[in-house]
Parts: structure tokens; C-alpha cells; sequence
């Protein structure tokens, strides 16, 4: 792909209403989204929404790819082309992006063996925002990717992202973990350690969550996360679910001393002491 012959970037930059705006800063922090995603995210109907990001793509905002699969077809994965790219840099006082460096960085996305452990991380604060968007009294107030992330915690933890969830009056601040099956117990057990030890280096008291591939790799998972020094002490506050197929704001999460599964926001009332 090319960029659209003889467009002007400020006129199209004008041209963006602020729902593409929102998206194209969502996309700079967060590097991609299926189709669904966007429509959960920003818009009410899906043909509306595909029919959005197909004008977008034209424009030159957005790129999109997708694995060949049989049979049917595979969702659309969406992220930043070189104008969006350029709106960012723009926007930002930062330097223009090269059109080379814009299609390799797209071309190493779709490539990434981590490409289906990010958009499973993005889709549980897509889920939230979407249950927000139709639920009095519910935010997500804050969704850090893995690089913002790293910007606070250095190299102690490397959570997959952290969210700041209100529902019912109650708040709870946690980081994530989306576990893919390809770690074993004892290396996410591991994790547990560098947390800990960046609580106390801290302050901060943040829920810990782990979602892990399937029921059965959850049940594994709690068989030893009780042991661990950290929570059984009473310094750490750890939840788990085993699978997606929930939505994540509902009573999926089990408290690592408990046997209740409770909502999201409930977390907040499992706190250490």
C-alpha cells in the first residue's frame, strides 16, 4: 500500500470527527483491535462501525490484516497507517513518521507470535468500557498498556496492563495478567515476588489479576497460589478466572483465600487489611 496520491494531511486531519480521533489515540497506546472491539468500544452497530473503519482505512488513518483461515473468516485486526500515525506525531510535537517505518511496524505486528495475547489483554478493558457505556455509575477511568506500564513499575513486574474500574460505588485499582498457557504454574507463580516486592518499594495497593486459559489451569494455578508468602501474609490481594467466556466486570473473580467468586468492582472489598 501506498499513501492516497496527492492527499493533503492537514485536510484530512480536518476531516476526522472526534470518534476517530478517540480511536486513533486508543490505538497509539494500545496497537490494535479487531472489528468487535471497535464496535464495543465506539459505536452501537456493527455495520456502521465496519463501515467507519473501511472509510478510515481508505484515508489512510488505518491498516488492516488478517490470517487466512478455513473455514470462513478471520476478524479484521486494525491499526494505526501513516496518517494516523502522522495525526499522533502532530498532535504530540513529535517528528514526522517515514512511510517505510510505518509499513514495517505493521508488517512486524501482524507477524508477532504475541499477536493474539494482546488483543486478549485488549478485550477485557474493551469489555469494561463497553459494559461502562451502558451501565449507570460504571468507568473504566484508566487502561495503561504493558509499555505505560513499564514507565511505573521499571523492571520489578511486568503486568500486561492496569485499570482503574467504579461500579456500584465501589473502586477497584488492579493490574493484569492474561496467561496464555504457555508459562509454567511455578514461572507465574514467579510473578508474585517481583509484585510483592514493588508494593513495598511503593506504597500502592493494587489488586493483582490473573486470567488464566481455562478452568483447569486455574484450578492448577490456586492449588499454590495460597502458599505463597505474599498472600498468605496478607500483603497481597490476588484474583483469578480461568477462561473468557465471561464477561469481566461479572462475579468471575475468586479471591486467592477465598472459594466466592464476586464482580470486579466487589474486589474492593477484599483488600488486606
Amino acid at each position: 500500500m501506498t499513501p492516497p496520491g496527492g492527499a493533503n494531511v492537514a485536510d484530512e486531519m480536518r476531516r476526522l470527527m472526534p470518534r476517530d480521533r478517540w480511536l486513533i489515540d486508543l490505538l497509539g497506546q494500545h496497537r490494535v483491535f479487531t472489528t468487535e472491539q471497535i464496535n464495543t468500544l465506539a459505536f452501537n452497530n456493527l455495520h456502521t462501525a465496519r463501515n467507519r473503519l473501511i472509510l478510515l482505512n481508505q484515508r489512510g488513518f488505518l491498516a488492516r490484516f488478517r490470517d487466512a483461515i478455513r473455514p470462513g473468516s478471520q476478524q479484521w485486526r486494525w491499526t494505526l497507517d501513516l496518517f494516523g500515525e502522522v495525526y499522533l506525531a502532530s498532535r504530540d510535537d513529535q517528528p514526522t513518521p517515514k512511510f517505510s517505518t510505518i509499513r514495517a511496524k505493521i508488517n512486524k505486528l501482524a507477524a508477532s507470535p504475541r499477536l493474539a495475547h494482546l488483543i486478549n489483554v485488549n478485550d477485557l478493558f474493551v469489555d469494561l468500557i463497553g459494559h461502562a457505556r451502558t451501565t449507570s455509575g460504571a468507568a473504566l477511568s484508566q487502561w495503561w498498556s504493558e509499555a505505560a506500564c513499564r514507565n511505573l513499575t521499571g523492571d520489578l513486574i511486568r503486568p500486561d496492563g492496569y485499570g482503574d474500574w467504579t461500579e456500584h460505588g465501589r473502586r477497584i485499582t488492579f493490574w493484569f495478567e492474561q496467561d496464555q498457557g504457555t508459562e509454567k504454574t511455578h514461572h507465574v507463580i514467579g510473578k508474585l515476588d517481583g509484585y510483592d516486592a514493588f508494593l513495598r518499594a511503593s506504597g500502592r495497593r493494587d489488586a493483582i489479576l490473573f486470567r488464566l486459559v481455562s478452568p483447569r489451569a486455574e484450578k492448577a494455578f490456586r492449588t499454590r497460589l495460597a502458599e505463597h508468602p505474599a498472600v498468605a501474609g496478607g500483603r497481597l490481594l490476588v484474583a483469578t478466572t480461568g477462561g473468557s467466556q465471561h464477561h469481566p466486570a461479572a462475579a468471575i473473580w475468586q479471591p486467592a483465600t477465598t472459594t466466592q467468586r464476586v464482580r470486579l468492582a466487589e474486589l474492593a472489598d477484599h483488600y488486606p487489611a
